[in-house]
């Protein structure tokens, strides 16, 4: 009961090889919600082992794919998991993040105060890093006069982990795109949502502890840009995603695809100076390229 109605709430958090972390990351939302949904994407048996766990528990379900489909597919596996067991909200999660307390709380705060509800399409936390949790990003600049009051900012895009996704809106705008496996997923969900004309809402006080890759600094003459390291199979997954989504949105949202293409230019530059496995990171950049401009979508097939 929220403020007088009902609100029900499922988490679905999709895991692949997860490690003993996974199941403080659950105990952490489990008072949080009504369910949890684990969609576990192909694991091995010591991992099965380990989440079988978690299925004591009356509140946990756990569904064991086969292999690995992309987090696309086991999103959607969830997602419609809850809303056929009539959940009006499902906050999706990484098996690598952990809610801190009173975060979905927050939200529904949040979403109280703004003035059409109706258009909500969903609402996320901020992140604190796993490595430095001093530093708490991000905050999106508002179209609001002042954001500094605000319980929350409106964001084109957001990213999976900890986003509170308002269940009856999937009817109008779809679920997760399937066909980009991983990486990318979550923008292409959020632009496709904004361009129909649904907000997406950026929540001050809801904080997630959350790891983008494996970031390290480094220093470059009076800078010190930051560098995720992600695999060159990751590094494929975004290069060819992100033409899927340009190709996609470049006539519908230009001002965010440049932007993003800027963004993604700078990524290539901190993988060459300062990336170990270079070569093989940048040629997986450039496949990903041409087989997103060819539209080679789905699991990527290629030696990586």
């Amino acid at each position: 009961m929220y403020k007088g109605y009902e609100v029900s709430v499922c988490a679905v958090i999709v895991t692949f090889h997860p490690a003993k972390e996974i199941l403080n990351n659950v105990a952490a939302i489990l008072d949080q919600v009504d369910e949890v949904v684990i969609v576990d994407n192909g694991s091995g048996i010591k991992e099965r082992a380990l989440l079988s766990q978690l299925a004591r528990h009356n509140k946990v379900s756990i569904e064991f794919l086969q292999e690995n489909f992309g987090i696309a597919a086991a999103l959607n596996i969830g997602i419609k998991q809850a809303k056929a067991r009539g959940h009006q909200w499902a906050i999706t999660f990484d098996q690598d993040s952990q809610a801190t307390v009173g975060m979905i709380a927050a939200m529904f705060q949040a979403y109280e105060t703004y003035p059409d509800k109706e258009k909500v399409a969903s609402l996320s936390p901020r992140y604190k890093s796993w490595s430095d949790e001093t530093t708490i990003v991000p905050y999106e600049v508002s179209l609001l006069a002042d954001v500094e009051s605000s319980k929350y900012a409106e964001a084109e895009e957001v990213i999976t982990s900890g986003n509170l996704i308002k269940l009856s809106i999937l009817d109008s705008v779809g679920y997760f795109c399937e066909t980009l496996f991983i990486d990318y997923v979550d923008i292409e969900y959020c632009l496709r949502c904004v361009t129909q004309g649904y907000k997406i809402l950026e929540v001050k006080d809801a904080l997630l502890i959350h790891e983008i890759g494996f970031p390290t600094r480094h220093k470059f003459l009076w800078k010190r840009p930051a560098t995720s390291n992600h695999s060159a199979l990751r590094r494929y997954y975004m290069a060819r995603n992100a033409v899927y989504v340009y190709k996609k949105y470049l006539f519908k949202k230009p001002s965010w695809v440049i932007g993003n293409a800027r963004a993604l230019a700078k990524t290539l530059a901190v993988i060459f100076f300062f990336e170990d496995g270079r070569s093989e990171k940048l040629r997986a950049f450039l496949l990903g390229i041409l087989d997103g401009l060819l539209n080679r979508m789905g699991k990527c097939h290629r030696t990586i």
